[in-house]
């Protein structure tokens, strides 16, 4: 048995050295498709142009899908005020009607109705009927309305509708701030899908080493052919998990290009992202910052606003409908029975005075939903403060995480180093140093993903407090 281990780190040795002499240049399995394509595609991002942060977050505020949606939203909403402020102005209404008589009109004047005279007698001196034929007829009516006393109903109303204006383009900001948050949480699903591509990539060749040796030393007899199996399946698994992480870098680059409103077969690769930051303010600053800039919050005090003038506006329907009115009215083709032209101009007055307590109930309705929107205002700010004590928790969290994997990354790159050294003293085998080398590609893998994870984080606590 001692003979058989001395073999067998006989068999290692020699394959080490043997390595090491071809300046580690290895030969190793065939890969399959898939791997191979994995390999090329990562080559090919490296020509690709390079997105940095800035630059994604720029193009998706200028293309994103729903925010074009929502500016549209805020583009219909100025358009209601503009037309509803039109109704402060004079209404005019023409009304013509063409027709053909189905029926044979008649009017009767009687003996006398223009009068009576000493040397004629009355006028007609009998009664006299005038029937119209049946045969086309024409009226026209003009009627000028200038509304007087309901500007003041009016003022209220388009109070309301600028403060909706004003809540729509809040929620214009917030969509904003939530496309940003989703572009740069994207940007980083993508530096850490790359990151472990990178990292699965340079553990590699300890895996095809792995599996040389192992059909070396079966050839030789110094292993079991279940050890040999053991390496297929582990050279295999990485292979795969290197096509699962293509895969995961081609989705997150889709996801992000669809974001930026581009076309999702856009090729790029993304930049490095720096260091994390130590700048940060306060929990209090935070607070107040967030319920000074959300624009929910700010949205909702406007909802209260407007829910105040729509009440207004709803108790001022008690003020009668006074005009200033002119009317013309005139007919065609009546046979001179009918005034031909006949124009008044006046007061118009419209007045409800009896509803049965209609409009009471209406307006209790308005209060009613002013006292809801005050409400609304207070649960909104808790809301806020809970997302902000949250999310600056998060990033509390994945500091200390970072902390942790850089600690884990310095030990592996440490323990590298010794083993490079004790590689040069031939005290170590060559698989150890690809073992070390793949430990460090996974720690740097680990910290990246924390450093990404710490962004996102940060992120959130930006989209939390109201900030780009």
């Amino acid at each position: 048995m001692k003979r058989r281990t001395r073999t067998t780190c006989l068999a290692f040795t020699l394959g080490t050295l043997a390595l090491l002499a071809r300046g580690q240049n290895l030969a190793p399995l065939s890969s399959p498709p898939a791997v191979e394509q994995a390999a090329g595609q990562q080559s090919n991002l490296q020509d690709t142009p390079e997105l940095t942060l800035e630059q994604a977050v720029e193009q998706a505020v200028a293309s994103n899908s729903t925010l074009k949606t929502t500016s549209l939203d805020t583009l219909r909403a100025a358009d209601d005020l503009a037309a509803n402020r039109t109704r402060r102005f004079a209404n005019t209404q023409v009304t013509a009607l063409g027709a053909q008589l189905v029926t044979m009109p008649s009017v009767t004047y009687p003996a006398g109705a223009l009068g009576v005279y000493s040397a004629t007698g009355p006028i007609p001196a009998t009664d006299q009927k005038v029937e119209i034929a049946r045969k086309p007829v024409g009226t026209v009516n003009v009627l000028v309305a200038q509304p007087l006393s309901t500007q003041y109903q009016l003022h209220l109303q388009l109070k309301a509708l600028a403060l909706g204006l004003e809540g729509t383009r809040q929620d214009q900001e917030k969509t904003r701030l939530e496309v940003v948050d989703q572009v740069r949480r994207a940007y980083y699903t993508v530096v850490e899908a790359q990151s472990a591509l990178e990292s699965l990539q340079a553990s590699l060749p300890y895996y095809r080493e792995s599996h040389r040796l192992a059909l070396e030393n079966r050839g030789k007899e110094t292993i079991l052919e279940s050890d040999l199996l053991n390496a297929d399946a582990q050279l295999l698994k990485i292979q795969n998990a290197i096509g699962d992480a293509n895969d995961r870098v081609a989705s997150a680059s889709e996801r992000l290009n669809d974001l930026m409103g581009r076309d999702v077969h856009t090729q790029f690769h993304v930049a490095a992202i720096g260091d994390a930051d130590t700048d940060l303010a306060t929990p209090e600053a935070m607070e107040a910052r967030a319920l000074q800039h959300r624009p929910d919050v700010k949205k909702a005090k406007l909802q209260v606003q407007q829910a105040n003038y729509d009440a207004r506006a709803k108790k001022a329907e008690y003020i009668p409908d006074v005009s200033l009115a002119f009317s013309y009215y005139t007919t065609a083709n009546f046979e001179n029975v009918f005034p031909s032209n006949v124009g008044t101009v006046g007061i118009s007055l419209r007045w409800e005075p009896w509803d049965w307590g209609r409009k009471r109930h209406e307006y209790d309705e308005k209060r009613t939903k002013e006292q809801q929107a005050q409400v609304g205002v207070g649960a909104t700010e808790r809301a806020v403060l809970l997302e902000v004590r949250n999310a600056r928790r998060q990033l509390e969290s994945t500091r200390r995480q970072l902390t942790l994997s850089d600690a884990s990354e310095r030990a592996a790159r440490q323990k590298l180093k010794e083993i490079q050294e004790e590689v040069n003293r031939e005290a170590a085998l060559g698989r150890d140093l690809f073992h070390a080398q793949s430990d460090l590609a996974s720690a740097d893998s680990q910290q990246q993903q924390a450093l990404t994870a710490f962004w996102k984080a940060r992120a959130d606590l930006k989209k939390a407090i109201g900030e780009e």
